[in-house]
């Protein structure tokens, strides 16, 4: 195990506020007790501790799962990812924006066999680890700069690969549900984010429809189109999101602040 540089101003999984809502959202998936254990990881990971990664991407044991069909899904490649709070250390409001993505997605050429388990975008490793996640993570910091806390979680818990022949039942699916509901409860936020249409339709189907979407951040192409803006640069398309984010929560405020500016570079 080593250590990384990070920023030192953020923090993630905060455990007096994120442990309150994995134990009272996810009981009915998962033993809670490992879940909180995972996200204590990845909040090291997050301050800069290195893990191998059979540790920041396990695969789920059965006797952790609590929904029947855990053996199945155990047995091919699915995944699920552990929610994600990141806030500022110290002047967080007490407010968050959720920013949702459809499902789990696994790839087999990354992910181990079994029902692995990681976290949205990558976060935490601060910057992420994909490319979608090191587009969206300056927004992260712009948000987090204007005392805002960001929780990243997905509408369906539970992904499985489709050439596996195994399709989530009516029983799991309603165990889905109802962690969702209770996370929107628990965390309602200020704004919803949706990158791409998958994600936006998900919450659609549980009546959320005053969302902020954006196509995805890797849909190269139609990102200008969306955002009018000339390419498609990482520091354009960055400054692109921020700029519709902001007109969401703050009703058209200009841009502020030291951050906004060095995206206008």
């Amino acid at each position: 195990m080593t250590e990384m540089v990070t920023s030192n101003w953020l923090e993630a999984n905060r455990p007096d506020i994120w442990q309150g809502i994995i134990e009272k959202s996810h009981s009915p998936l998962f033993d809670t007790n490992f879940l909180v254990q995972m996200g204590e990881i990845y909040r090291r990971e997050f301050a800069g501790e290195r893990f191998e990664l059979s540790v920041t991407i396990p695969t789920i044991p059965v006797d952790a799962c609590k929904f029947n069909q855990a053996p199945d899904l155990c047995s091919v490649h699915s995944g699920f990812d552990l929610p994600l709070l990141i806030t500022p250390k110290h002047n967080w409001n007490g407010k968050m924006v959720i920013i949702a993505s459809q499902d789990p997605l696994r790839k087999s050429d990354w992910a181990p066999r079994g029902l692995s388990m990681c976290t949205p975008w990558g976060f935490s490793t601060q910057g992420g680890s994909s490319r979608g996640g090191k587009i969206l993570w300056p927004v992260v910091e712009w948000l987090c700069r204007q005392g805002l806390g960001v929780y990243f979680t997905d509408v369906w818990k539970l992904y499985v690969e489709p050439s596996s022949g195994i399709k989530r039942n009516i029983s799991t699916r309603q165990i889905e549900r109802e962690v969702f509901k209770a996370e929107m409860d628990i965390v309602s936020p200020v704004l919803w984010v949706a990158f791409g249409n998958a994600a936006q339709e998900a919450l659609s189907k549980f009546g959320i429809t005053h969302v902020d979407k954006h196509p995805h951040p890797t849909a190269f192409g139609s990102l200008k189109k969306h955002y009018g803006t000339e390419d498609e640069k990482f520091t354009t398309i960055q400054k692109a999101i921020i700029s519709q984010i902001s007109s969401k929560i703050f009703a058209g405020e200009a841009l502020t602040g030291n951050h906004a500016a060095e995206l206008s570079k």
